[in-house]
């Protein structure tokens, strides 16, 4: 399959995930005005930055002046579920050029990555989700200006994101995983629970993300040494 042929058909397969993409962009245009962001800011940021999890948790700190370095590692402990994400889908890019491989990494999104992994091989990797994340930008960047001209009907809304973005993040990849995906599941489900022990647990939230994270990676790391021993 074409490279062309699988970016269309990681748009047909994004329908679902385009409609729940929308809500939480409109989620976090009505929290932008919340926060005093003009609109014009925060349709750059969804465009350019195209993730729900680092953008609500910018919205906790924003205010002048902005603790710029607050904001980045904020950003950086909701992100890091990217490196998961990216090693599960490392040997799937060989002989791509670095120019194809700079876009796909700005369209990583969470739905098109794990559903990627259950495709036949003929499919490209890189056109599917190439395709998924082209229809979930264009969705979160429409959401947000929908949800920024309907603030004035939420001026009471109070959208805390950090307490329950990491718990989300992994609670989907897992239901994800179970719905068929043909990948690894265990590095995700080890990472689901401990984000969701923890949080129960009432952990800081950097740590949840954190203890999340380094323990899926550890799983992954430990299964595949035992895989190839």
């Amino acid at each position: 399959m074409s490279t062309f042929q699988s970016f269309k058909l990681g748009i047909r397969c994004s329908g679902g995930y385009f409609i729940s993409t929308f809500l939480f962009g409109m989620m976090f245009g009505i929290a932008a005005v919340s926060a005093g962001i003009e609109q014009w800011q925060s349709l750059l940021m969804s465009a350019s930055v195209f993730s729900a999890s680092a953008q609500f948790v910018s919205l906790e700190f924003w205010q002048s002046p902005l603790p710029l370095g607050t904001i980045a590692l904020s950003i950086a402990l909701v992100s890091s579920r990217n490196i998961l994400l990216g090693m599960s889908m490392t040997y799937h890019f060989d002989g791509h050029s670095l120019l194809r491989r700079i876009v796909w990494l700005f369209l990583l999104n969470d739905p098109g990555v794990v559903t990627a992994l259950s495709l036949d091989k003929r499919v490209d990797r890189l056109g599917y989700i190439f395709g998924y994340g082209v229809s979930l930008l264009i969705s979160w960047v429409l959401s947000t200006w929908v949800g920024l001209n309907l603030a004035e009907w939420f001026v009471g809304a109070n959208l805390g994101s950090l307490n329950f973005a990491g718990p989300m993040v992994m609670a989907t990849m897992m239901i994800l995983f179970v719905k068929g995906s043909g990948a690894n599941a265990l590095p995700w489900i080890a990472s689901g629970v401990v984000s969701l022990i923890l949080y129960e647990l009432d952990w800081p939230n950097y740590l949840i993300l954190l203890g999340s994270v380094l323990v899926g990676i550890v799983v992954s790391v430990v299964h595949e040494r035992r895989k190839h021993a």
